[in-house]
């Protein structure tokens, strides 16, 4: 589908999105790639690139007939967190991360699908806005909004806490993935509780959903490295993006 380009000139901008004040509908998909916000712009209807600028890019369209903006963050969440800010400054009112994530419970493999309730906050972001017993919690009705869309694609799926975490790759220290397990931790990831956080902070709705692509245990201990461009994670991510367009667009604002 032809994308129409309306990126506001830098005099009506601001903040390194490049967003006007009020720019934005009420309901936001964030994403880390751009590449798979051009991806999730393809499934709407009169698409407009509103903003571009560094990892930052942000699509407006129309899906069943309700306005929604697809917005990348890039990798990591303290860029994340600046699109998250950004993104309800200029008048998101419910967001959903959809992203991918390593998998900690060999039942979600590749594909899998895993709704956030919760994330454990290692993200080495949050402890600078808010004490660190501050919990990162999703908002219930778009995790509701999420697992019934789940149920309705008949998609492989869990619902549960993940990790967000700093690093990606390990060094010295290594990590503490074991015991996350054990704890009943279902996967990895890092920008997810970022977005909880700064959603309760500002009063504003936020929910994830994130397709497994690796099974850590297999990743750290296994000879075939980290494949995240496998079919099978490929469809689990094509399943994602129209889980979450159809869930977003049920929550009441």
């Amino acid at each position: 589908k032809q994308i129409h380009q309306k990126i506001m000139g830098d005099d009506n901008t601001v903040g390194i999105m490049k967003l006007a004040p009020g720019s934005v509908p009420e309901r936001v998909i964030v994403v880390g790639d751009p590449g798979r916000a051009k991806k999730f712009a393809s499934l709407m209807q009169d698409v407009e690139l509103l903003a571009e600028n560094r990892e930052y890019v942000t699509y407006v369209g129309v899906y069943q007939g309700v306005k929604v903006a697809i917005a990348s963050h890039g990798v990591g969440g303290g860029g994340a967190s600046m699109a998250f800010e950004e993104l309800i400054n200029s008048g998101a009112k419910v967001l959903i991360r959809a992203g991918t994530c390593g998998s900690f419970s060999p039942d979600y493999r590749e594909g899998a699908l895993i709704v956030t309730n919760a994330a454990v906050r290692a993200d080495g972001v949050t402890n600078r806005l808010i004490n660190k017993t501050y919990p990162a919690v999703a908002d219930h009705r778009v995790t509701i909004s999420l697992e019934d869309t789940c149920k309705e694609a008949d998609a492989n799926y869990g619902v549960g806490i993940v990790l967000t975490d700093g690093p990606f790759y390990q060094g010295p220290l290594g990590s503490d993935f074991e015991v996350m397990a054990k704890a009943n931790v279902l996967a990895v990831e890092m920008e997810m509780s970022v977005l909880f956080v700064i959603a309760s902070l500002k009063n504003v709705k936020a929910g994830g959903i994130i397709c497994v692509d690796n099974y850590i245990f297999d990743r750290l201990t296994g000879e075939e490295g980290y494949q995240p461009h496998r079919n099978v994670v490929q469809e689990g991510i094509a399943q994602m993006m129209q889980v979450s367009l159809d869930a977003i667009v049920k929550v009441q604002v």
